[in-house]
């Protein structure tokens, strides 16, 4: 039996649905589909689109102890860097604490497979974090109208592209 949207809500609490809801209309509304799969603490569901015959992944809610997050494939942050800055602190500490990429250092190997991660600067500091920890943020009351906000830039350029 295919997992629905309605199953991955009845995991969502409460609080939290109607930025669920204005999130998947969102992306929806921007020609994204929906994907979901089954994981150890619940469901990972997979906003995506196709450019070019390539899968393109935009966010993901993934579950964890702490809460449901967000990871955000911010492709074009170099575009939209500045909303960076005025992030609350909590999440930009999250964005400084994430792992730098491999590739863009060049400090080590990473997966032949990978596309490298994010190059940007916030408060004047220049970053280069890997995709995969980034844009990692748990979904809390202070972190929504921004998480929405670097969603709503990512999909404006993606359209512009």
């Amino acid at each position: 039996m295919a997992i629905t949207y309605e199953d991955f809500l009845g995991t969502v609490e409460a609080n939290h649905i109607p930025f669920v809801d204005e999130v998947h209309k969102m992306f929806l509304d921007s020609g994204c589909k929906l994907e979901i799969k089954q994981a150890k603490q619940g469901y990972v569901i997979t906003y995506v689109y196709m450019k070019d015959k390539k899968r393109i992944a935009v966010m993901n809610y993934v579950f964890r102890k702490s809460g449901m997050l967000v990871r955000i494939y911010a492709r074009h942050v170099q575009m939209y860097q500045g909303l960076l800055d005025l992030l609350p602190e909590k999440m930009k500490q999250s964005v400084i604490k994430a792992g730098d990429c491999k590739k863009l250092t060049g400090v080590s190997e990473c997966s032949p497979t990978c596309t490298a991660g994010y190059d940007f600067v916030m408060d004047g500091v220049n970053y280069k974090k890997c995709k995969n920890s980034a844009f990692f943020w748990l979904v809390e009351d202070d972190s929504k109208e921004f998480i929405k906000s670097v969603i709503e830039k990512e999909l404006c350029v993606k359209r512009a592209i």
